[in-house]
């Protein structure tokens, strides 16, 4: 099975991460596998960074049950995961 980067880096395209952000350029993509890709973005993520899902659960429980603003949940929680 050949993997969403690699189609999309097939295409010119990447997905690059910064910390526990991610940037997408679309290369050579059409507009709708740029739509496909876009609804895809957790699983892209999750495959340009492994550890993604358990980043996304630790800054939901910071989220719902610490109080804490979405922006500062996902920086907590990356600092959380990154030291894993």
């Amino acid at each position: 099975m050949t993997s969403i980067l690699s189609r999309i880096r097939a295409n010119g395209g990447d997905v690059t991460r910064q910390e526990w952000r991610f940037a997408f350029k679309r290369g050579r993509l059409s507009q709708e596998a740029v739509a496909w890709v876009k609804a895809r973005w957790s699983e892209v993520c999750a495959e340009a960074w492994p550890p993604f899902w358990d980043w996304q659960e630790r800054a939901a429980i910071r989220e719902y049950d610490g109080g804490q603003i979405r922006a500062d949940a996902e920086r907590d929680a990356y600092g959380e995961v990154a030291q894993c």
